[in-house]
């Protein structure tokens, strides 16, 4: 039974990559987009150390693999989710949806993964490349933090996904979602560290911050895989990023079991 679901989950993650590779255009203007930020991020934090050696424990040369990163892992964790719970739900198929054999959160996921594929061949390789060109090669810390990074990076996008799932389910009380997407953007650039870490925040609102999920997105990782933290350090702040995975998850487990039993009713 549950090799069936996963079978049934990886032909739909196997289709959404075949999809995904017909639009070619599509890859050529993002890769543009994508480099002409890099550029932009680099200058900056190339102008903000202007030749100073370090920073709150981190130097140049470390901001540019941050950056460099950091951009190519935007391209990774774009989620289509709350778009697909949005369309299923003003169409009206989200009872039919309800009714699958297999969990549609779970489609969703599928199809997620199967863009984050592509987008790992089509941009992430070629950013990958042109910022080695660029800026230098954005070399890990070690191979032991590569292997750590990655580790926090599927958590992390796992927490990514949750957070935008729950925002999708907002389309059962809300009609007009793009405010909502558009604020939740705005604070996921801000609270996650994707473009300023929060260490060069204010020690109380850096404190704060913290504790929330959205730094074990981006920051976690990234300071994971440019040496920023100690193992001490690694080893409380991943412990906290599985908290957050797991809480995020009962959350989404009980909004979706809560969604689909009122779609159900009133579709009866």
């Amino acid at each position: 039974m549950i090799w069936s679901k996963m079978k049934a989950y990886l032909f739909v993650a196997k289709v959404r990559i075949q999809s995904a590779l017909a639009y070619r255009f599509n890859v050529i203007s993002t890769i543009s987009i994508q480099c002409l930020l890099m550029f932009a991020m680099a200058c900056f934090w190339k102008a903000a150390y202007g030749g100073t050696g370090n920073v709150s424990g981190v130097g140049e040369r470390e901001m540019l693999t941050y950056t460099t990163i950091s951009v190519i892992m935007g391209n990774l964790l774009t989620m289509g989710v709350e778009g697909r719970i949005e369309s299923s739900v003003r169409s009206g198929s989200v009872a039919l949806d309800m009714l699958k054999p297999v969990n549609i959160y779970g489609i969703y996921l599928a199809e997620d993964l199967g863009d984050m594929a592509v987008a790992f061949f089509q941009t992430a390789v070629p950013l990958f490349l042109i910022g080695s060109a660029l800026f230098g090669l954005p070399a890990p810390a070690s191979s032991v933090h590569v292997i750590l990074f990655l580790v926090s990076f599927a958590v992390g996008y796992l927490i990514n996904w949750m957070l935008a799932a729950l925002l999708g389910m907002c389309a059962f009380k809300t009609i007009v979602m793009g405010p909502i997407r558009n604020v939740k953007g705005f604070v996921m650039k801000l609270l996650s560290g994707s473009v300023i870490p929060l260490w060069f925040f204010p020690d109380g609102v850096r404190v704060v911050l913290e504790c929330l999920p959205f730094v074990n997105i981006y920051q976690l990782p990234l300071g994971i895989y440019i040496g920023r933290y100690t193992f001490g350090e690694m080893l409380l702040r991943t412990v906290l990023q599985l908290f957050w995975c797991a809480a995020l998850w009962l959350i989404f487990h009980a909004v979706q079991k809560k969604a689909a039993a009122a779609v159900l009713i009133q579709g009866g």
